[in-house]
């Protein structure tokens, strides 16, 4: 399939999120928690056998529900339909699903066609995801913003380490990619907010999506510059620490500056996998566990986003930051009995298997 026959659904199911903003060509992973993204999940991700069914749209600047007696908000009218790339799903501490969605082009809603169990519209494609680059009229109409725009990429990118593996991937991307989805692609890793994307996202037009993307590039070039001459010029390091993004970056919730400063692994970490592994070591759990969190953090740094095993991986170490392991309790009136916890324990039928004796060795251990 040619990319000049790609063509989106005339009609979408709907993914609501507010916590960050997709834009075409980057991917990003969404938690989904609420009764209507979770129906989506359920009823047309984990039930779909066509490539139809994983192609959803995204809107963001909109809260789904938490209940279905609760009406739909007013929502975003310019979205992104996406390709649901992995599905992931966890119980603790409460059901819920991680998406990897990567995002294919813009669309508009025209009308709203069903609200439940989930709400799906009927949809216009805004971008066309043939290469206008080498047409007449692109290079007539945007030839000279185009240029304007990769000159400052490329002036933004001399500044970094190019033997930095995101560095070095960006670098290839604007050579090979049409020069039309640049601006979604340079959005979706410098450092820039959601309201600044949720512009660049209303921006459906090629001309405007460039002014608004150009001043955003200089900002962070005048950054780097700034941040340079704070540094001592002596280090051989000015160049390893910058306010960008990996390709891959997936959550949404709120923009944080990225460190390339660890080069040791291929795979360009994120900042929520950094502020995960702060969280584990200062948690005061146990040695033993400390070093299977460290080992499994380790496994995770290294692993693709896109296996299964990243998000398995990713709930196990959440689920261990999270614990009291600090915490414990004191006092007569807090001491809990194991009848209380295991009630089971102590009927004939337990004794006679031996499990009465397992669930007294548990309790206690734990």
């Amino acid at each position: 399939m040619t990319s000049d026959s790609i063509q989106i659904p005339r009609s979408l199911p709907l993914l609501l999120t507010h916590d960050g903003v997709l834009l075409p060509g980057s991917s990003m992973r969404c938690s989904v928690d609420t009764s209507g993204n979770m129906e989506l999940v359920r009823s047309r991700l984990l039930r779909g056998t066509s490539l139809k069914s994983t192609i959803i749209g995204v809107i963001p600047d909109t809260s789904d529900p938490a209940s279905d007696r609760e009406k739909l908000p007013a929502m975003h009218r310019i979205g992104t339909a996406a390709l649901v790339v992995q599905v992931a799903g966890s119980n603790w501490p409460k059901p819920h699903y991680t998406l990897l969605v990567t995002g294919l082009c813009r669309f508009q809603i025209l009308q709203i066609l069903k609200e439940r169990p989930y709400p799906v519209a009927e949809v216009e494609q805004l971008d066309r995801l043939e290469n206008l680059s080498s047409k007449s009229e692109f290079k007539e109409a945007l030839g000279e913003l185009s240029e304007q725009f990769y000159k400052y990429a490329l002036q933004l990118l001399d500044m970094l380490d190019s033997s930095v593996p995101a560095v070095a991937k960006l670098k290839r991307l604007l050579d090979n990619l049409p020069k039309e989805l640049h601006p979604d692609i340079l959005a979706s890793i410098i450092r820039t907010t959601n309201e600044e994307k949720l512009q660049i996202l209303d921006a459906v037009g090629l001309d405007e999506r460039f002014k608004v993307t150009i001043p955003l590039l200089l900002r962070q070039i005048e950054g780097l510059k700034l941040l340079h001459k704070t540094r001592n010029p002596k280090t051989a390091d000015d160049k390893r620490i910058v306010a960008i993004r990996p390709l891959r970056k997936l959550g949404g919730g709120a923009v944080k500056p990225f460190s390339l400063d660890d080069t040791e692994d291929d795979d360009e970490d994120s900042d929520d996998i950094i502020l995960l592994e702060k969280k584990i070591k200062s948690c005061s759990m146990p040695e033993p566990a400390m070093k299977v969190c460290m080992k499994e953090m380790k496994r995770l740094k290294k692993m693709p986003q896109s296996m299964p095993e990243y998000a398995l991986t990713r709930n196990y170490l959440e689920l261990m930051s999270e614990l009291p392991w600090s915490k414990s309790t004191t006092g007569e009136s807090h001491r809990v009995s194991v009848k209380s916890v295991c009630p089971g324990v102590g009927t004939p039928h337990l004794q006679t298997t031996g499990f009465n004796r397992f669930f007294k060795g548990v309790f206690h251990f734990v």
